[in-house]
């Protein structure tokens, strides 16, 4: 299986150096390392995983949201987000009310036990996550966050080397 010179340790870290340069691979594996770590801090909370959070935090702040504008916003499936709100809905997080603008709407609200539970998240999160991204330098953390966005937002235009 192995030429005589090389060993299975050899073939590993052949493995293994193209698989850490291949960017979809590092994207996927540190989303995974960052949701595994979120989700642990949500469960620690009483909720499911990182989507409950998401859709707390969302109806938490801001403008109402009808469910389509939010699952639209989140990019989650409008069934998964009914399972989601109706979890969060019998954990006294969440209410949803009638629209005023279309009864056939429904508008879901953090209740206060809601907007408690997503700022204790909210803390635990940043802890968590700050542990992960301790290896980069703390000056980089804002461009890194801007880079991740850009590639999720995709380029308007490109712009060739100078």
């Amino acid at each position: 299986m192995f030429s005589e010179n090389e060993t299975e340790t050899d073939a590993e870290a052949a493995a293994s150096s193209v698989a850490h340069a291949d960017l979809t691979w590092l994207t996927h594996r540190a989303a995974a390392v960052l949701a595994d770590a979120f989700n642990e801090v949500s469960r620690e909370a009483g909720l499911a995983d990182l989507r409950d959070w998401l859709v707390l935090a969302l109806v938490s702040d801001g403008p109402e949201r009808t469910q389509m504008e939010i699952a639209t916003e989140l990019g989650i499936d409008k069934t998964t987000l009914v399972s989601i709100l109706d979890r969060l809905e019998r954990g006294g997080l969440v209410v949803r009310k009638v629209s005023e603008r279309d009864r056939r709407v429904r508008i879901p609200e953090a209740t206060a036990k809601g907007v408690d539970v997503k700022a204790q998240v909210s803390v635990a999160r940043e802890t968590a996550i700050g542990r992960r991204l301790a290896a980069i330098p703390q000056h980089e953390h804002a461009k890194f966050h801007a880079m991740l966005w850009s590639i999720v937002e995709g380029s308007p235009q490109v712009r060739p080397a100078e």
